[in-house]
């Protein structure tokens, strides 16, 4: 990191009337928010001007982290070229390509300085410099590391409680509340110090794990009492139709956790949530237990992620055959591995 550390702050603007942009990726999560918010908020504090660039916004559910309206900046048809003309540096956080980014791909794949900061391990960064350790448990947790770095070159407290908070959501929402297998000591001695910092460990919880509405509720009962199982149970499929969405009522972002209950079914090595959007493409999430590594399988159909949490997308197909296909690639995965 001490390289990069240096090398990204030689990349960075002379010329602070240039804007560094902030790329996360598209269907925003903890991790992703708040490493962006938190790169943003330091690099403002060394006085450059900085905006985290959405395809959309922050949604209800991450509202707890009340990150300033004034951090970010939504791309439409309207903005993007305004935003082009003030870009001085992409810089990509937990995701390395432009494909992922949404409406944002071709401002961060356009722009003429890109770096990289991230943690999949199926990434192939599209940027001049690029930090990637796939061992780290959360984006969240390698910024930390680069913004103390900073804070000893430049003298400045860059993490406050604010940004020990955007942090730490960070960690948590990554780590599965320090209990994912990527989840290191190294991550608790970074949750120590950001603790230290004023984060609210227990709030974030709640939020990220345990907040719910009826909606959510009852779509989540709607899909486990559709829950199929295969191969001898080591396989379990669950399909969420928009149809149930509507029904239900549901936020968007209230399937989530659902893939993680039926993963943690006793004979279960691999579970999969296929889920219908409101523009006819299918989002797969994939969770998996030791004998079936998730980044392996999900690159196989053209996604990606980590050893035990992954995903993918269909399109141009419907949410039958696409659950027939993947339970037929599931199944001859395991019987290769």
């Amino acid at each position: 990191m001490n390289e990069y550390s240096g090398l990204v702050l030689a990349y960075l603007p002379s010329d602070k009337e240039k804007e560094i942009q902030i790329f996360p990726h598209a269907r925003v999560d903890g991790d992703c928010v708040g490493t962006a918010v938190a790169l943003a908020s330091s690099l403002r504090k060394l006085g450059y001007r900085a905006q985290v660039i959405l395809d959309w916004q922050i949604p209800p559910r991450l509202s707890f982290m009340n990150v300033p309206d004034d951090l970010i900046t939504v791309v439409t048809d309207d903005n993007e070229q305004q935003i082009r003309s003030r870009q001085g540096l992409a810089f990509a956080v937990d995701c390395s390509e432009g494909h992922r980014m949404g409406k944002a791909e071709s401002l961060y794949s356009g722009a003429e300085k890109k770096v990289v900061l991230d943690h999949h391990v199926s990434a192939s960064p599209e940027a001049e410099i690029a930090y990637v350790d796939g061992k780290s448990a959360s984006c969240a947790e390698l910024m930390y590391l680069l913004l103390k770095e900073w804070e000893g070159k430049f003298g400045l407290k860059l993490i406050d409680r604010f940004e020990a908070d955007c942090l730490m959501v960070g960690i948590q929402s990554d780590s599965g509340r320090f209990s994912y297998e990527n989840t290191r000591a190294s991550t608790f001695r970074t949750a120590a110090d950001l603790m230290e910092r004023g984060a609210n460990v227990t709030d974030n919880a709640y939020h990220l794990f345990d907040e719910t509405c009826e909606g959510k509720v009852r779509l989540h009962a709607m899909a486990l009492s559709n829950m199929k199982l295969f191969a001898d149970g080591k396989i379990a499929v669950t399909k969420i139709t928009q149809k149930m969405m509507d029904e239900t009522d549901a936020p968007e972002g209230a399937a989530d956790g659902i893939v993680n209950i039926l993963r943690d079914i006793d004979t279960v090595l691999a579970s999969f949530v296929i889920r219908e959007t409101e523009n006819n493409e299918l989002r797969v999430n994939l969770r998996t237990k030791i004998g079936f590594d998730a980044a392996e399988f999900a690159q196989k159909m053209g996604g990606g992620g980590h050893h035990r949490a992954a995903g993918f997308s269909g399109k141009n197909v419907d949410i039958d055959s696409f659950a027939d296909t993947i339970v037929a690639e599931a199944v001859a995965f395991l019987e290769r591995t």
